[in-house]
């Protein structure tokens, strides 16, 4: 039977012809090796693949920290900001629907009137957010313009509470005073609920950092995986190896044979 190297010439550093040997002894061994050699080349490319995955995630992170850093104070999640500026204007419906009474239409016609009203509100909250950054003296005629409005509307509730009530004019005009206290408080919140928001460009980089930062953490763990059914693989085929390898070589050389077969399963050139 031939050997891979004459004993007193140590271990070679090609271990072909051993592996041959190992494989042609037994059908079950061969398809071990062709497996590991499979998942070796998987395992690299995953490898790879999941160092790919954090450069990209880290510049993800790098855009999203520079584009954060233009507006510090701004921060919050857009999304959520949003909905509770929306919840403040829908807070804001019982004291537009009285204001919307005052107008003596009917049902359907109060309902059109709070629904304009409220997106008037809502349109206000938005423009204020907008041109804060932008244009000053647009942001302070959004702001005159709002509370004009905010001020109509408490005459309209203070007409319309003085024309069904009976306890004379000054509960009517408590009462408007109230509701459009209640109005200016619930869009100032608003406001700045829209002010602590991240912008849109910040959403849209944080979105990308977390996706690429969850696909980097994916990648990791498939590739992780990927080298520990590898290395399970190479145990199994070196167990073949150590079997085989005293009969081809001394105790002393053995350790050197079997990182040269390791090398091989692995793909590495060996010098």
């Amino acid at each position: 039977m031939p050997t891979p190297h004459a004993p007193d010439e140590g271990p070679p550093a090609d271990v072909t012809q051993l592996i041959r040997l190992l494989n042609a002894s037994n059908e079950a061994v061969e398809d071990l090796y062709l497996r590991t050699r499979q998942l070796a080349d998987l395992a690299r490319r995953s490898d790879r693949a999941a160092d790919q995955a954090a450069v990209t995630a880290d510049t993800a992170k790098i855009a999203y920290q520079t584009i954060q850093a233009e507006y510090p104070q701004r921060r919050a999640p857009l999304p959520r900001q949003r909905l509770f500026a929306l919840l403040t204007v829908i807070l804001d419906g019982v004291a537009c629907f009285f204001a919307a009474q005052a107008l003596d239409g009917s049902q359907d016609t109060t309902f059109v009137w709070t629904v304009l009203f409220l997106a008037v509100l809502a349109t206000g909250e938005v423009a204020l957010d907008f041109y804060r950054d932008r244009h000053w003296r647009a942001w302070r005629t959004v702001m005159i313009v709002l509370g004009a409005f905010v001020g109509a509307l408490g005459v309209l509730r203070f007409w319309y509470l003085a024309t069904i009530g009976t306890s004379g004019l000054v509960p009517a005009a408590l009462g408007a005073a109230l509701f459009t206290a209640v109005t200016a408080g619930f869009l100032i919140v608003g406001y700045r609920a829209l002010r602590m928001a991240e912008t849109p460009q910040a959403f849209r980089a944080r979105r990308w950092a977390r996706s690429a930062a969850q696909s980097a953490r994916a990648a990791r763990a498939d590739a992780d995986r990927n080298t520990r059914d590898r290395e399970r693989l190479i145990d199994a085929y070196l167990l073949q190896v150590r079997r085989r390898v005293l009969e081809l070589c001394t105790a002393e050389q053995q350790p050197l044979v079997e990182k040269a077969v390791r090398s091989h399963l692995l793909g590495e050139k060996q010098a």
